[in-house]
């Protein structure tokens, strides 16, 4: 018995908003889930900088292109086309409102200890890290 024939589980799973459905098909691949945090932690960058960064050779472009489209299907991220002075990249990628909000909702559900002596696992230093920097970041604009 498949389960795209299975009317209870379609069901079930359509009790999910479409959204969310998309953002966690769009996270669960380690290819993209690394772009996501590479923006995370970067902010916004271009085609050519996540290349350099993730150390995509030149022949593989098209795959990094692919992955992006599913990020931005997902509404994790979004892409800008605008011309900055010092820079011939005219295409630029960050994370949306909502995958910020996803990535802190998903923050949330971890227990982080709050004493500097307890043991933390290393995703969770990991993700306490990366959400401070995401913290200060809206502070900052937030000040603007």
């Amino acid at each position: 018995m498949g389960t795209s024939s299975n009317k209870k589980i379609k069901e079930y799973a359509n009790e999910m908003p479409l959204e969310l459905r998309r953002a966690i098909e769009a996270i669960n691949d380690d290819f993209r889930l690394a772009v996501f945090f590479v923006l995370l932690k970067h902010g916004e960058m271009s085609f050519s900088q996540i290349m350099a960064e993730l150390e995509i050779p030149r022949k593989d472009s098209s795959i990094l292109s692919h992955h992006l489209k599913i990020l931005e299907k997902g509404a994790l991220i979004k892409n800008e086309f605008t011309k900055k002075e010092g820079t011939d990249s005219h295409s630029f990628y960050n994370l949306t409102d909502f995958g910020e909000d996803v990535l802190n909702g998903l923050m949330n559900t971890l227990a982080v200890p709050r004493s500097a002596g307890e043991p933390i696992e290393p995703l969770k230093k990991l993700l306490y890290q990366v959400g401070s920097t995401v913290s200060e970041k809206a502070f900052k604009e937030a000040k603007k």
